[in-house]
């Protein structure tokens, strides 16, 4: 008889469960519950009219948003409606119902424990625990006339349940804060390899509402901001997050320490990463809608003294390849480029440092080749970018699959033209030499400060001076720097140029800049700089002949950008080294 009572009250129990995490009824057809409390809500409504809160004549308005609600009483609609003022409707609610209300200042630092029901209900029944004692459990409610969920609260508990009234914004924020603040407490240290438990509970917290909206809010952000990466950033007692914006870093909020495992763990299941891995870097990918766009993030996870860290490189998609012109090169500059990537054959650099906007030179010399005559495939780590009718090929190291080896393979796909991600040692060096000697057109990047640098650069890695001048079409150096705001640029006092200098307003986020733009130095190849190169010239004997022959450096480049009232002198100066005869020349 005992275990029947016992079996008895665990299927009560698990109906009552089941009732709490149901999914709310069809809001089109209306449930006897409902029907039985239209005539509550009804008299309320009225209630708002007589003491004026509510016009008249909107009182069939409000009667019919009512019944549309999934509870057919939610009187929150109301306020979305602009029918009346959330405080005025708390207060209407709290006399109609005789209870209190609850304001910011009456919630609990922390949600009592309620084993019995999960976190999950509490936001999706938008009802929050306050406090419990020896009278019972006392609850806020925004739909404080659905009294079924009271009394099944009662049933599982076993104890009275107390109302109050409680306005959705201040819910909202409510349950957020306390949500963020208890997210990841009890979860494993950041050291060694999760064990199995502990990644079941990571699991769960990190895809509990309260983590996933604040992922979803960091996504916004960088959105909002245009910008290229979010850092994650643990430190001793709190979680720092920074966005990087035309190149430079933004501090955007720092975030409470407990939620640092939850909060890396879920964008690290969306990058498809190992959660049970804490020691070892890893990369993964994922990809997300910003206002309707696919948009791909490149999550890297580096563990720290403090936790992992992550840095997430925004990848857009639909973003639109445009022109030389359009990047911010001169239309001298841009006929020249667009001679050195004509060319049948050959091979052409664009050097420049991380961050300085090589790859997007490239993807737009891809967009200006791109035809139905030609057989395009690039090799790159990562992907950036995908274009349509191009063959990309993404290197994977741990498989042997560097830059090297897919070159070797891709040559046999009788390509027309070839793109390497970045030229970093001898053998892809040579490798793109023979390639460009035997008829294909190879564009790639390398790392060197300057376009007559990258020459001396291709020695030092093993490639004869002659096989150099035989093959390259020509060196693009290049930098991003921030175009100043429009909106709030004023004069720089004491110059003679009249250039301008960076306040900052709200069109800018107060940085005073918006946007970028290249600067940069072209050198083609013509016969004396050929050759200069197969006899072993120096890098400063190149650029001086590519500056007789005509080639703009960056410095000068540079300084018609400031000139033209594009950028300012202290921008420019963080990107370029402008020499001291340069500076006199704005100073």
């Amino acid at each position: 008889m005992a275990k029947a009572f016992g079996l008895f009250g665990k299927l009560a129990r698990r109906t009552v469960l089941q009732t709490l995490e149901a999914p709310d009824p069809d809001p089109v057809g209306e449930s006897p519950e409902v029907r039985e409390r239209a005539p509550d809500v009804s008299m309320f409504v009225r209630s708002l009219i007589g003491t004026g809160r509510i016009d008249a004549t909107n009182e069939g308005r409000a009667l019919a948003a009512l019944k549309q609600t999934v509870s057919g009483t939610d009187c929150s609609i109301l306020i979305d409606l602009g029918l009346i003022e959330e405080s005025d409707l708390v207060a209407a609610l709290a006399v109609f119902h005789a209870t209190a209300m609850t304001g910011p200042d009456d919630l609990p630092a922390q949600l009592p424990p309620i084993e019995a029901v999960s976190p999950s209900f509490w936001e999706r029944a938008r009802i929050l625990p306050l406090r419990r004692d020896l009278d019972g459990l006392t609850v806020a409610m925004v739909d404080i006339f659905d009294r079924e969920k009271i009394e099944s609260l009662q049933h599982l508990l076993d104890e009275p349940v107390r109302a109050t009234v409680i306005g959705p914004s201040v819910f909202e924020s409510a349950i957020r804060s306390l949500g963020e603040a208890s997210a990841a407490d009890d979860l494993p240290s950041d050291s060694g390899e999760a064990e199995l438990d502990d990644l079941a509970r990571l699991q769960d917290v990190a895809s509990q509402a309260p983590i996933i909206r604040l992922g979803s809010r960091l996504l916004k952000t960088a959105f909002e901001l245009n910008a290229s990466d979010i850092h994650i950033e643990p430190g001793e007692t709190d979680v720092r997050v920074r966005y990087r914006v035309d190149g430079v870093l933004v501090q955007s909020e720092t975030l409470p320490k407990a939620v640092q495992m939850a909060l890396t763990t879920r964008f690290k299941i969306l990058a498809g990463l190992n959660i049970a891995e804490l020691r070892m870097p890893q990369d993964g990918r994922m990809t997300v809608v910003d206002r309707g766009a696919a948009t791909d993030l490149r999550v890297a996870a580096l563990p720290t003294a403090n936790g992992e860290a992550l840095v997430m490189r925004i990848l857009r998609q639909s973003r639109r390849v445009g022109t030389f012109g359009s990047l911010g090169f001169s239309a001298e500059a841009e006929e020249v480029l667009k001679t050195m990537i004509g060319r049948p054959n050959g091979i052409v650099l664009v050097s420049g440092p991380t961050g300085s906007g090589k790859t997007t030179t490239l993807y737009t010399a891809l967009s200006l080749l791109n035809g139905s005559d030609r057989k395009i495939i690039t090799v790159e780590d990562p992907v950036e970018y995908r274009i349509a009718g191009v063959s990309q090929v993404q290197t994977h190291a741990a498989i042997g699959l560097d830059f090297a080896a897919a070159l070797r393979s891709i040559l046999r796909q009788d390509p027309d033209i070839v793109m390497i991600g970045e030229i970093r040692d001898q053998e892809t060096a040579r490798i793109a030499v023979q390639a460009a000697l035997t008829g294909h057109l190879v564009l790639s990047t390398i790392h060197t400060n300057s376009a007559a640098a990258t020459v001396t650069r291709l020695v030092e890695m093993g490639v004869e001076p002659y096989l150099i001048a035989a093959t390259l079409n020509g060196v693009v150096a290049q930098r991003l720097v921030r175009l100043v705001c429009q909106a709030c640029a004023e004069d720089e006092p004491g110059h003679r140029d009249a250039t301008l200098r960076a306040r900052g307003c709200p069109q800018c986020n107060g940085t005073g800049y918006r946007g970028r733009t290249v600067v940069g130095e072209v050198m083609p190849l013509d016969a004396s700089l050929r050759d200069l190169i197969a006899d072993k010239a120096t890098a400063g004997v190149i650029e001086a002949a590519a500056i007789r022959a005509g080639m703009s450096t960056l410095a000068v480049t540079a300084l018609d950008k400031v000139k033209r009232r594009e950028t300012t002198i202290d921008e420019v100066l963080r990107h370029v080294d402008l020499g001291p005869s340069a500076l006199a020349k704005v100073s």
